[in-house]
């Protein structure tokens, strides 16, 4: 069997052994013998179970990573083009969430259901501070720019974005179908953007 194809039956076989225990009572045994090879030969090919876990998730790491930059841009870019009222209107940030799930939900459900024990337990913690981020960063753009704002709490909007994220989550812990994750997230969008509209003052 070539290399590749080696890797690929393992990752396959680790996505099915990560799903079914969860990242801390997942055996690196039972993955080699899914594959029909020794666990010393495994270990040729990943050194740990971490890093095992790493490439079955990286997927959906990538994937957020890209929307935290990508989401930014454009929701920046839309107040900038056509005024904040405009951002506040735009309804497709729900849409992308879900697809970005969805395009690749094994590799969710393991990064934010079945990850304890692994750098990625806290990963919603990683997203919500990156929005956060970007988030101050236009307040003070808008600021700059000569609009009145609120004054914010940063651990206050640290606990709401929480909410908001691990409110649209759900979808991944109760393996919704796409529409109604679809149906579900647009929701919780909706709910909390007047909110966000009040704390924010813009």
């Amino acid at each position: 069997m070539k290399t590749k194809e080696t890797k690929e039956q393992i990752l396959k076989a680790a996505m099915e052994e990560f799903m079914e225990k969860g990242y801390k009572d997942a055996s690196m045994r039972k993955i080699a013998s899914k594959v029909g090879i020794t666990a010393t030969a495994l270990y040729r090919h990943y050194a740990n179970k971490e890093e095992i876990f790493d490439a079955v998730v990286e997927p959906a790491v990538s994937a957020w990573e890209g929307l935290c930059q990508t989401e930014e841009a454009r929701q920046v870019g839309t107040a900038r083009e056509n005024g904040v009222e405009a951002m506040w209107e735009d309804e497709d940030q729900a849409k992308i969430i879900v697809k970005l799930i969805y395009d690749n939900f094994d590799a969710h459900k393991l990064l934010f259901c079945k990850s304890e024990g692994t750098k990625y337990e806290n990963y919603l913690h990683t997203i919500v501070s990156k929005v956060q981020e970007a988030t101050l960063a236009f307040k003070d753009e808008l600021e700059a720019g000569g609009m009145l704002v609120n004054s914010v709490d940063e651990n206050e909007m640290h606990l709401l974005l929480s909410a908001q994220y691990t409110a649209m989550l759900e979808m991944v812990h109760h393996d919704f179908t796409y529409d109604q994750a679809l149906h579900y997230c647009d929701t919780i969008s909706r709910f909390f953007k007047e909110g966000w509209r009040k704390f924010l003052g813009f």
